[in-house]
């Protein structure tokens, strides 16, 4: 059996190394955080906002009389609402009441007969239920559909505004669901990734994101959509078909915008408000969206420039400027226009000229740790080597016998001295010389 302090300095120096490449590996596995936690807002907002579009609609109608088709006249209503696109080919969600026939007669209904009471025809209630029943609003050709102009406006251009012509691929009025599927002629658009199916449950964070007009009226129009922090409050249904309710503030103008969860997932539309105050507000949540989406065969995966600008976003949060900075390069090269990858790509420069790449500082600060470790195993190893030179060896093993013929048992020098059995002799002292008698003396 081998003793411990004689094995070879190559086995500890292995065994030392092994040790160091498992706590290297090991590292990232202490690291490891709950699966899909809530983004930084930063990153939510910069994920999202490519997005976003705002829409101007228009709608023109000729008011017929029920029953014997007779022109009254003509209304005309514009307005504006928000969208987000769902597929890099075009495909733009919004709320259905903003392009829908049914809905869009109402707000005309509304509207004459607010322009019905300011001439003192009498009360606006009265007349808009008088208008709704006696009157209907067509095409100008009679039968035909309400004629209707979408324009979606990408505000996320490196060259201004991006204005669209947008085709109503579909529509559900508000009492049947409340969205609506555009489509408009472009490619590699930057899209919203869905959140998984199935109804948000309460206390989920939630963002509302759009474009309320009452601001733009009170202040100079701007192309930057509004936020709105709350949380899903609970899940309802109109005529079976589910709402969510959520604590996110809303406005006129905010109608089909992205409602998003804490990782920048959409989870419905905007839809509508309750009450003066605003304190009930409802999205149409996904479900609905998708049974459309499905109907049409639109496919709403991330396309490669989604991909490139994600993982450049990753990239900046976890302080790898330098991966960022390509990744950012990338989407531009297959996007030029893409406004929010040239500001992300100008701050993860601007981050990595202050601060450098963390995966350099990693390694540096790795390096740094194996070299010492590898003085310490150097160190350990030269230790070992010393003790094992000054230590006694054990007792001597067996001694092989030896080869060829045996040589003789005579010593050169003659025979060998005998040991007695009793130790060694004892010395003997030698008695006095006794001079000889004289009896004894020879003559």
């Amino acid at each position: 059996m081998t003793r411990p302090w004689t094995r070879p300095w190559s086995t500890v120096l292995a065994g030392a190394v092994a040790g160091t490449a498992l706590l290297l590996t090991a590292a990232p596995a202490l690291a490891t955080t709950p699966a899909e936690p809530p983004l930084p807002r930063e990153r939510v907002v910069a994920e999202v906002l490519p997005a976003v579009t705002y829409l101007e609609t228009r709608s023109e109608a000729v008011v017929r009389e029920r029953g014997t088709g007779r022109e009254i006249g003509s209304v005309a209503v514009t307005g504006t609402c928000s969208g987000v696109v769902v597929s890099n080919d075009g495909h733009i969600a919004t709320a259905g009441h903003c392009v829908h026939p049914d809905d869009i007669r109402t707000t005309m209904a509304r509207d004459l007969a607010a322009r019905l009471e300011a001439r003192g025809v009498g009360p606006r209630d009265r007349l808009f239920a008088f208008i709704l029943i006696r009157y209907q609003f067509e095409g100008r050709t009679p039968g035909t559909p309400i004629d209707r102009t979408v324009t979606a406006v990408r505000a996320d251009g490196t060259d201004g505004e991006t204005r669209m012509p947008a085709r109503i691929v579909d529509a559900e009025p508000h009492r049947r669901g409340d969205v609506a599927l555009l489509d408009v002629d472009a490619t590699d658009l930057p899209a919203a990734a869905l959140a998984p199916a199935g109804e948000p449950t309460p206390g989920t964070p939630v963002t509302s994101v759009g474009y309320p007009a009452d601001r733009d009226r009170a202040l100079d129009p701007s192309r930057e959509p509004s936020w709105k922090d709350g949380t899903v409050s609970s899940v309802q249904t109109r005529n079976g078909i589910p709402f969510v309710e959520v604590s996110a503030a809303m406005a006129p103008g905010m109608s089909g915008g992205p409602a998003v969860d804490g990782r920048g997932r959409v989870l419905g539309l905007n839809s509508m408000g309750l009450g003066e105050s605003g304190a009930f507000n409802f999205v149409a949540p996904t479900s609905t969206l998708r049974a459309m989406l499905d109907r049409h065969g639109v496919r709403t995966g991330p396309g490669p420039v989604d991909v490139a600008y994600r993982a450049g976003l990753d990239h900046r949060v976890t302080g790898e400027n330098a991966d960022a900075v390509a990744a950012f390069r990338e989407t531009l090269r297959l996007r030029p226009d893409h406004g929010s990858a040239q500001e992300q790509l100008r701050l993860a420069e601007a981050a990595y000229a202050a601060d450098g790449d963390v995966s350099e500082r990693r390694a540096m600060v790795w390096g740094i740790a194996g070299g010492a470790l590898l003085l310490l195993v150097v160190g350990t190893a030269a230790a070992v080597i010393v003790v094992r030179r000054r230590r006694p060896a054990g007792p001597p093993g067996p001694v092989d016998p030896p080869t060829g013929p045996i040589p003789p048992l005579t010593r050169p020098y003659g025979p060998p001295p005998v040991v007695s059995p009793f130790g060694p002799p004892v010395p003997r002292t030698p008695s006095p010389e006794v001079p000889p008698s004289r009896a004894d003396t020879v003559c």
